[in-house]
């Protein structure tokens, strides 16, 4: 059960990918969706959404792969998304924040047939304008 609408949390390695991922990232991402957004606003059948960011190196995880599950008896929708390895190395903290928003996105839009009686074109624009937001990235 989902202690929030909104929760973000995510599986990295102990080196500074996972550092960049974890500093404050997942905490912010979190935090602002919370704030400026309202599931109910969207229509029914979706009270929750779970998203963990894998920061892993796909070569060497053999564990942790991409996932999209809805549990319709909680109307909680699960995502496990990977973020772009090769990427994140050379990436600032903030552009590390940006992957993790435009990925969060499209893990949204490949999940929508999920809950195919929810307004995920609406939730879809309000999260694209809350992860593309230069307030979010200051």
């Amino acid at each position: 059960m989902l202690y929030t609408a909104f929760v973000v949390s995510s599986i990295v390695e102990d080196n500074s990918i996972g550092d960049k991922i974890d500093s404050h990232n997942v905490q912010l991402l979190e935090q602002v969706l919370n704030a400026r957004l309202q599931l109910a606003a969207y229509g029914p059948g979706l009270q929750g959404i779970g998203v963990v960011f894998l920061g892993t190196d796909p070569a060497e995880d053999g564990i942790h792969e991409e996932e999209w599950r809805f549990e319709a008896s909680t109307g909680e929708l699960y995502l496990q998304l990977r973020l772009p390895y090769a990427l994140l190395e050379q990436a600032s903290e903030q552009e590390v924040l940006r992957l993790m928003g435009q990925r969060y996105v499209q893990g949204l839009r490949e999940a929508a047939e999920l809950v195919p009686e929810f307004d995920w074109e609406g939730l879809l624009v309000d999260v694209q304008g809350v992860v593309t937001n230069d307030e979010f990235f200051e």
